[in-house]
Formats: structure tokens, C-alpha cells, sequence
């Protein structure tokens, strides 16, 4: 015997199974979240002290706004569940009904604003990356990364209009004449994608630079392919397709991957920060002094020992300091350290 909704067409039903298993899975994403926060603010407490304190601080401060955003995300998606399936079932429609009216319920516009929140930080620390990872490139920082920056503020205009275009009560109604959602969520795709690759190609120019330079496997730390991935936030920018292509073909299979979305873009920038913690990415420090010895022409191993770890590499006799909080994570212009010196 079935117990179907009455006035429910299969249509309605498949798309609130693709809601609530959204729900479901944005659920275990955030315990991902959790998780990863925990991590990050543990490694950055314990260099809270230390000689990095100032990179530590600001990245608490960072991870624990995106772990807040991340927090009332969750929290309204749960709230909008429990309203559509438990607390107002007998609305006209069913859920999928309520969830079309109701979009912009207070508890839900929590969850649209704390979406583009985390989407603006997360997208600003992948291009902060994207500078720090091209310093010293040898073309201006200006033309490689006036691009991205053009790209991230028009992204950052284009949510805006989202916000205002997703609340009905906004005032500002000339701007309901374009549909915003896919303009959004294309250009903040299109410049994860173009900073994925940015990265992607640079490290591996850079694998391919101390392979060569420190005979195997050293430094991968930096420059392997799980590296890359991480660095480059690869993990957003699969996801996002998966979610862009399902919703410009009007199919609710997208709300699967929407709901899920903000999540996986935090968990991509908590890794990030974990490995920066770490002490495992690449910096502007790192790239010149690999610069620095590839040009060299007293480079010798022979009877050598040779060690690239993340901390010291010894190269004939020379000391090279690869600790990637040895050059401030806020910028080129900070000034390093005396232990960052080459000491010959």
C-alpha cells in the first residue's frame, strides 16, 4: 500500500529528494568543516607565541569567520528543512512548493547572506595565493594579476545583485529584470577555474625546476600533485561544475551540489590554511631562493648530502631556510627575518 503524497506530481517528489539529500550532504560536509577548524586552530595556537604570531593571529581570525559563516549556513539549511518537511508539511504544494514561495524567509536569507560571505573570503584567499605563488615570476605582479582581481571585484558586484535580487522585500526592483544566479555563480566559478590552472602550471613548472636541481623527490612538499590540488583549490572548482552544469539545464539534480557547495569551498580554504600552518606551501621566499641556486654555477653534489624538508636545504656547504612562515604570508613587501638569510 502507498503512502504518496496526494496531489504531489513525480516531478515535485524527485525535487524534494534532491533537497533533502542536499541538506544531508551539506550536513557531512560541515562535520568536514568542523573538523578542519579544529586542526587549523590547534596548529595556529601553538604558534601563537612563536616567531609567526602575527601570521598566526590573522589566520585565527580568518578560520574562525569562516567557520561562523559556515555555522549559520548549516544552521539555515536545517531550520529551512524542518519548516518544509516537519513544521509546515500541509503547505499547499508540499515542500517543494514551500521552498519556491518561502525563499526568502528571514532564516533562509541568513544562509544566502553567509553563503556569499564565505564565498568573497574564500575566493580572496585563493587569489592572495595566486600573488604569493607568482612573486618574483619575472613579469609584474600587475599584469598577472590584474585578471583574477578584475575578475574577484566583479564577482564580488555580481553577488551583491544576488542578495538584492533573492530578497523580495529589497526596494531596489530594477535589478529583479536579470536573473543574477547564473552570471553569479559562472564568474565565481570561471575565476576559481582560471586560478586553479595559474597555480596548477606554476607549481609544476617549479616541480619540474627542483627535480632537477635537488636530484628526486625533495621539496615535494610544495610541488606534488596532492599539493597542487590543495593549493590550487581544486576541490571547489570539480565541485562547482557539478553543480553549475545540472542547474543551466533546469535539472533539481543541481540542488544536490548547491546546498553542499558552501562547504566544500570552506573545506577547500581550511586546507589551505592547515597547510600553511604546516609550514608545506610555496612562498615568495621558497621561489627565490630556488631561483637563486638554479642559477648558480657552484652547484656540485657530488659526496653530498642533500635535504629539502621544509625547513633547511643543505646544499655544498650553504644553509637555504624554506620554512614557509619565514617570509610574512601578508604580502612581498614584509620584511623577513635575519635567520632568513642564506648563510654561506
Amino acid at each position: 500500500m502507498s503512502y504518496a503524497p496526494v496531489n504531489e506530481t513525480s516531478a515535485d517528489l524527485f525535487n524534494e529528494e534532491t533537497w533533502l539529500q542536499g541538506a544531508i550532504l551539506c550536513s557531512v560536509g560541515y562535520g568536514v568543516v568542523l573538523a578542519l577548524f579544529a586542526m587549523c586552530f590547534y596548529l595556529l595556537i601553538q604558534q601563537w607565541k612563536g616567531s609567526h604570531s602575527r601570521r598566526s593571529v590573522f589566520f585565527l581570525v580568518y578560520i574562525s569567520i569562516e567557520f561562523i559563516l559556515a555555522s549559520l549556513f548549516q544552521g539555515s539549511i536545517a531550520k529551512f528543512v524542518q519548516l518544509a518537511f516537519i513544521e509546515d508539511r500541509n503547505f499547499p504544494g508540499g515542500p517543494a512548493a514551500f521552498e519556491a514561495a518561502e525563499f526568502s524567509i528571514p532564516v533562509d536569507e541568513i544562509g544566502n547572506v553567509a553563503f556569499v560571505l564565505t564565498n568573497w573570503f574564500s575566493d580572496a584567499l585563493l587569489v592572495w595565493r595566486c600573488m604569493i605563488i607568482y612573486t618574483n615570476c619575472g613579469v609584474s605582479l600587475y599584469i598577472v594579476m590584474a585578471l583574477p582581481c578584475l575578475m574577484f571585484l566583479t564577482s564580488v558586484s555580481m553577488g551583491i545583485l544576488w542578495l538584492i535580487q533573492i530578497c523580495t522585500s529589497s526596494p531596489f526592483g530594477i535589478f529583479n529584470t536579470i536573473n543574477w544566479t547564473i552570471p553569479f555563480f559562472s564568474l565565481s566559478l570561471a575565476l576559481n577555474i582560471l586560478v586553479t590552472i595559474a597555480i596548477v602550471v606554476r607549481l609544476y613548472v617549479y616541480r619540474r625546476r627542483v627535480a632537477k636541481l635537488l636530484n628526486g623527490n625533495h621539496g615535494s612538499q610544495y610541488t606534488s600533485i596532492a599539493a597542487m590540488l590543495v593549493e590550487s583549490a581544486f576541490l571547489y572548482s570539480s565541485f562547482s561544475i557539478l553543480f553549475l552544469v545540472p542547474f543551466g539545464m533546469n535539472n533539481p539534480l543541481s540542488q544536490i551540489f548547491l546546498q553542499a557547495l558552501s562547504q566544500i569551498q570552506t573545506m577547500a580554504t581550511l586546507l589551505i590554511v592547515f597547510r600553511t600552518a604546516q609550514g608545506k606551501v610555496w612562498t615568495a621566499e621558497t621561489q627565490r631562493q630556488v631561483t637563486a641556486y638554479s642559477s648558480s654555477n657552484a652547484l656540485s653534489f657530488g659526496g653530498r648530502s642533500t635535504t629539502f624538508t621544509g625547513t633547511t636545504s643543505t646544499l655544498k656547504g650553504k644553509e637555504i631556510s624554506t620554512r614557509a612562515g619565514d617570509e610574512s604570508e601578508f604580502g612581498e613587501g614584509s620584511k623577513p627575518r635575519a635567520s632568513n638569510s642564506v648563510s654561506v
